[in-house]
C-alpha cells in the first residue's frame, strides 16, 4: 500500500472550475438589454387600498374599462382580488410614486362614489300611524294631495283601503 495515497475512496477531491484563473471574454450587451436589465433591477412602488368586495365593480368597471383607463393615464399596473377572495386590497404597483399616489387617491374617490350612491340610491321605509280620520286629509279630493306629496317629494306613500283594520 502506498503510504502517501490518503484518498481511501469514501473522500472526493474539492471541484474546481475548468476556466478557474482564465479570464473569460465576453461580448459587450446591447444597449436594449441594458435597457431591459435597468428596468428589472428598478425597484417597483406598492400602495394597497382596502375596499369590500361589493365595491370593487367600482373600481373594475364595465369590461374593465375603469381599470384599464388607471392602468394608461398613471402608467401603473392595478390588482383587483377575485370576486370571494375575501378582504383583500386592491394593490396598485408601478415605478414613479408619484403616479401610484394618485391612482390609489384615484382609486379610493371611485369607492367613495360608489359608497355615496348606494347610501343616496338605498330606499329606507317608514311606518307611521295615522288615525282613520286624517286620512281623507292626506289624500285630499280625488287624490291630489297624494299626487302632490309623491312627485314633490319623491316618495311613494301607501295608505290602508277603506275597509282595512
Amino acid at each position: 500500500m502506498n503510504s502517501l495515497n490518503t484518498n481511501n475512496g469514501n473522500e472526493r477531491r474539492a471541484h474546481r472550475p475548468a476556466n478557474e484563473g482564465k479570464k473569460q471574454k465576453t461580448r459587450p450587451l446591447d444597449p436594449w438589454v441594458t435597457r431591459m436589465r435597468a428596468q428589472w433591477v428598478e425597484e417597483n412602488i406598492t400602495e394597497s387600498v382596502k375596499a369590500p368586495n361589493s365595491l370593487l365593480g367600482a373600481v373594475i368597471g364595465p369590461g374593465g374599462s375603469i381599470v384599464k383607463e388607471l392602468q394608461d393615464c398613471f402608467k401603473v399596473r392595478v390588482l383587483v382580488p377575485r370576486k370571494g377572495a375575501g378582504d383583500e386590497p386592491i394593490l396598485i404597483e408601478g415605478k414613479n410614486k408619484n403616479q401610484v399616489r394618485d391612482a390609489a387617491l384615484r382609486v379610493k374617490q371611485l369607492i367613495q362614489n360608489e359608497e355615496e350612491r348606494r347610501r343616496v340610491n338605498t330606499p329606507v321605509s317608514r311606518s307611521l300611524s295615522i288615525p282613520k280620520a286624517y286620512h281623507s286629509k292626506i289624500i285630499g279630493f280625488q287624490g291630489q294631495n297624494i299626487r302632490h306629496l309623491t312627485s314633490s317629494l319623491k316618495i311613494h306613500i301607501m295608505v290602508p283601503h277603506k275597509y282595512d283594520k
